[in-house]
């Protein structure tokens, strides 16, 4: 198998130089770190190490790189594990918990029956917590 390296010119070293440094999120950090390592000489078996991934990831990060540039280190939308509790329940949700305000846990079980969902105590209260937040942040303009 035929050694795969990213050749890099100037201008794509000082992007990825700066992306390693100031970009806020630690994995677009470790794939321009891992693009810069690889410039550099290091094979992508040695990478994977590095990095804690298999040499397929790294390889995942080489054409995501040549294909969309700095935008394709980027994580992807729709990773992670979706929300049990929807926006569009909360109009539901909001009539529950104000009509048993003091009884969150008999809110939550006719929310259960009625969204048919399975969900825990703690996760309504997140879920009402997070409405309470967005709300507040859209009354300060």
């Amino acid at each position: 198998m035929q050694k795969k390296y990213i050749k890099l010119n100037q201008e794509e070293i000082l992007t990825l130089q700066e992306g390693h440094k100031n970009h806020p999120c630690y994995q677009v950090r470790n794939r321009c770190q891992c693009l810069l390592l690889s410039h550099q000489g290091k094979e992508v078996k040695e990478l994977a190490i590095i990095f804690s991934v298999i040499p397929l990831t790294v390889y995942s990060w080489f054409y995501r790189w040549e294909e969309k540039g700095l935008v394709g280190l980027l994580n992807e939308k729709g990773r992670g594990r979706k929300p049990i509790l929807l926006q569009t329940d909360s109009e539901k949700i909001k009539s529950k918990v104000q009509a048993n305000a003091q009884q969150l846990k008999v809110a939550r079980q006719e929310l259960k029956v009625d969204l048919n969902k399975e969900f825990s105590h703690k996760t309504l209260k997140r879920f009402l917590k997070k409405l309470v937040a967005d709300g507040n942040a859209g009354g300060k303009a």
